[in-house]
């Protein structure tokens, strides 16, 4: 039913519980494709281990190193399953994940794509999230103001749609190869989106050049202005999301009014927070505790350390944040660190 892949490169240490993960899944009908892309150190011998003790394990090493395109490439060609899952080796899906998201796609046949929220794992500060949309209309409209609708690492695919289309990953696009295939699923009338639940827990890593994440910025921006382009023929593309929400509530023709006024109201029209200025945020936190992780919803955030949610009441950019969390009286203020 579930194809798992699972690419790894040099992760003896990060690897096994990533595959463990989804080893102790509640849900077994699967077959777990892992890819191992040449590595130098103990991954291929831990690797046979896992091979000989589970036959749901295949296990594919290159020769040489191919890089992650063309590993998740052959993941999809490979694939047997009716749905398709991502797992990154140094990353943990919680135990049902893959459960709720079959559940999902059971009932609901027009989901080509379905991700879940996250929590953060190997950082000692709190994140501010990329929204997640659980509406397929919202998503859509979030990837084309510039927004990623589903994190890449949690999605479930239905294979048939991806191959009826021969939607896979383009090496042209190697930074951005998760909004290049949200784009081709669109144009192909495929609905994306994010289940509300935290199933996935995922490792930031901020450990490349500045330069890296321009690139990315670059490559994104490209797809959205050409999504923009072809659903708004002759228009300029407008410099922030905010303007483009207010461009597509003014000339819409594609979506349901009512979903462009609610997104354009709750992140555009609040004199407290404008959660649409910018991507991503990291702040400190005491330096030593463990890490309040907050995933955004509108002006709610929800935190896994606190198991509640709180509502931003004032934030100065690069500076701090003013969180009042639920049953509290007083605020807590987050600074960077």
């Amino acid at each position: 039913m579930v194809s798992v892949i699972l690419l790894t490169y040099n992760r003896q240490d990060l690897m096994p519980r990533a595959l463990d993960s989804i080893l102790n899944q509640t849900y077994k009908n699967m077959e777990i494709i892992v890819i191992n892309d040449a590595s130098s150190d103990k991954t291929a011998d831990i690797l046979k281990k896992y091979e000989n003790k589970d036959k749901r394990i295949r296990v594919i090493t290159n020769e040489t190193n191919k890089g992650i395109l063309y590993n998740r490439n052959l993941g999809l060609k490979i694939a047997k399953g009716k749905y398709l899952a991502w797992q990154d080796d140094d990353d943990v899906s919680e135990t049902d994940k893959i459960e709720e998201q079959v559940q999902f796609m059971q009932k609901h046949k027009d989901i080509a794509i379905l991700g879940t929220e996250i929590s953060l794992i190997g950082t000692k500060r709190m994140v501010y999230l990329w929204p997640t949309e659980v509406d397929p209309e919202e998503a859509e409209i979030a990837f084309l103001i510039g927004r990623l609708p589903v994190v890449l690492a949690t999605a479930m695919w239905r294979t048939d749609f991806i191959r009826k289309y021969d939607i896979h990953f383009d090496p042209e696009i190697p930074l951005s190869e998760d909004f290049a295939i949200y784009d081709k699923v669109l144009e192909h009338g495929g609905k994306i989106m994010t289940l509300r639940k935290v199933l996935y827990e995922y490792r930031i890593h901020r450990s490349n050049p500045k330069e890296y994440y321009d690139t990315i910025k670059k490559m994104s921006k490209k797809l959205w202005q050409n999504r923009w382009k072809r659903l708004f023929p002759g228009s300029k593309y407008p410099n922030s999301q905010c303007k483009r929400l207010k461009y597509i509530k003014e000339h819409n023709k594609y979506f349901k009014q009512s979903t462009v006024n609610r997104m354009y109201a709750g992140h555009c029209q609040t004199d407290i927070f404008n959660p649409s200025s910018y991507d991503l945020i990291l702040m400190g936190e005491n330096g030593y505790e463990e890490p309040v992780v907050i995933s955004k919803n509108n002006l709610k955030f929800w935190s896994n350390k606190l198991q509640k949610n709180g509502k931003v009441i004032s934030y100065k950019k690069n500076q701090k944040v003013e969180i009042l969390w639920e049953g509290k009286k007083e605020t807590i203020t987050y600074e960077y660190k």
